[in-house]
């Protein structure tokens, strides 16, 4: 599968996964871009203030959750980097799969 094919489906999941936890879905964007370094950022904007804080969740366990996430496809796809990014705020711990 070509990666753009890839990061295509990655933002559909990611913007099918957002717009059910927001009380707002009509605002989630869901959007990716290439890294000057290679990696793919994948951008998710939703409504201000309480549609962000619903994302990142408390002590940051909702983005981490979303990231775990990242990791399941990241496998399946082989080498692939995603870092994610929660209305301009990049979420720490970018995931990075190489196979063993």
């Amino acid at each position: 599968m070509a990666a753009e094919s890839q990061t295509a489906e990655v933002c559909a999941l990611m913007s099918l996964l957002v717009r059910a936890m927001v009380s707002n879905p009509d605002a989630v964007q869901v959007s990716s871009e290439l890294s000057s370094s290679g990696s793919t950022i994948i951008r998710i904007k939703v409504a201000q203030g309480q549609d962000t804080g619903k994302l990142i969740g408390k002590q940051g366990r909702t983005a981490r959750s979303l990231r775990v996430i990242f990791q399941a496809i990241a496998k399946e796809q082989g080498q692939q980097h995603y870092q994610l990014d929660i209305d301009g705020t990049p979420i720490e711990g970018s995931i990075q799969h190489q196979n063993a």
